[in-house]
This record gives C-alpha cells, sequence and structure tokens, in this order.
C-alpha cells in the first residue's frame, strides 16, 4: 500500500493516475499538514476515487490540544464523516510528552466507522517505546499507525521498524505499521531489502524535485510500487 500526501483534486487526480492506493489528504504542508478546508476535501473526494485519510489537526504550535482545540476536531470529524472519506489521521500528546489516551479515547468515539490512523506524534513523544506500548493497547481501534520508528528519516530507525512491523504482523489485533519519513524512491530499495514491508507513505518524494508546488511524477510513483509490490 503506497500513501501519497495530496494537497488539492490536482494531487488527487495524478495520485489516482499514477497508482496510488491512497492519499492523506493535508493542508499547510510547510507547518506540517494541517487540517484541509470543507471545500478542498470536498473536491478531492469528488476529483479521485482513492481512499481518503484526511488529516485532523487544529494548529501546528504542537500536539498538544486543549479545549477548544479538541471542540474544533470534533466539529471536523463530523465533516470527515459528512464528506464520506475512508479515515482521519491525528495524533495527540500530553504536556508531559505521553500519549494524551483521554483524547484518543475520545476521538475513537467521534470517529465512528471510520479508519484511524495515528500520526507522527509519536516522534514527540518522551519514550517512543513506551508511548507504542500504550498505542498497540488501542490496536482495535487504531488501523495504521504512521512512524519513521523515532528519527527524522525512518532510514536510521530500520532495526526498530523490522521489530514494530514483526510484531504488527503476529498479533492480529494490531493495527499496521505505515512506514513514512524519508522514504525516496532512489532509497526504496535499502527499505524494503531491510523491512520487505507492504505499507509506505510519501510526500515530497512523489513529486518533481522533492518539491510540494510541482507534479506527482510518474516515475517516481512507477519506483516506488515496483519495489512496494516486491513485497
Amino acid at each position: 500500500m503506497l500513501e501519497v500526501i495530496v494537497q488539492n483534486p490536482r494531487d488527487a487526480y495524478l495520485a489516482e493516475k499514477y497508482h496510488a492506493s491512497r492519499m492523506e489528504v493535508v493542508s499547510a504542508i510547510s507547518e506540517g499538514g494541517l487540517t484541509p478546508s470543507y471545500g478542498t476535501i470536498k473536491e478531492i473526494v469528488r476529483a479521485s476515487k482513492l481512499p481518503a485519510m484526511m488529516m485532523i489537526r487544529p494548529h501546528s504550535f504542537s500536539f498538544i490540544y486543549d479545549e477548544a482545540a479538541r471542540t474544533v476536531m470534533e466539529r471536523d470529524i463530523e465533516l470527515a464523516k459528512e464528506i464520506g472519506v475512508q479515515g482521519i489521521v491525528y495524533g495527540g500528546i500530553t504536556e508531559e510528552g505521553n500519549i494524551d489516551q483521554a483524547l484518543l479515547e475520545r476521538v475513537i468515539g467521534w470517529k465512528g466507522d471510520l479508519d484511524l490512523t495515528f500520526h507522527r506524534a509519536l516522534e514527540a513523544t518522551k519514550d517512543i517505546e513506551a508511548s507504542y506500548q500504550v498505542l498497540r493497547t488501542y490496536g482495535k481501534d487504531i488501523n495504521q499507525l504512521l512512524t519513521s520508528g523515532g528519527t527524522n528519516s525512518a532510514l536510521d530507525s530500520l532495526p526498530r521498524l523490522k521489530r514494530w512491523i514483526q510484531d504488527s504482523e503476529e498479533n492480529p489485533d494490531s493495527f499496521q505499521i505505515l512506514v513514512g519519513s524519508g522514504v525516496k524512491p532512489e532509497n526504496i530499495a535499502t527499505f524494503q531489502a531491510a523491512l520487505n514491508h507492504t505499507d509506505y507513505h510519501v510526500g515530497s518524494a512523489a513529486r518533481e524535485a522533492n518539491d510540494f508546488s510541482k507534479d506527482i511524477l510518474k516515475e517516481n510513483m512507477d519506483t516506488l510500487k515496483q519495489y512496494i509490490n516486491q513485497a
């Protein structure tokens, strides 16, 4: 499964044309990705038949959310259900640097039948292994864990990612590991030699000159899919 970040209907059209498996819909990618507007997500779903995962992140200051932000997130999840996306992408931590379990449980309640990806807020926790174990207890409610394994580039966390992937494969109630950050056409062979994995997430690496203002490229997508499909 190759998930590609999209920000507008053209991105969505090209992601489908070049055989992405799924799209993560965000706005403000320069801020790390925020919740897209109603109009944006509505038009993206209209432009592409690919399953869409909608980012739920009301600000870029941190992954800590006060009650006002939580209310906004609840309303955005209601919109996600109305529009008909496949799922949402969310992550939240406490001021102490732990997984915010209380908020996670509220999000699980709000999302209903939507899929849930817990995103790289995991990398912002004070103890990534302990946080992983906390998330693991929600395996029936979290569908994917998007992670680099704790480093800026997932390429630097291959041993941990391999261990987590094996753990998820051996546990039928676990979430899937979605490897992201630093995955590129030029290094996907290295990832696959180490992980032999099926699920990857890419953003700028799918595009011309690794630039989010440029189009998704067929050759980049072809290379990524070629290696992923061999797993």
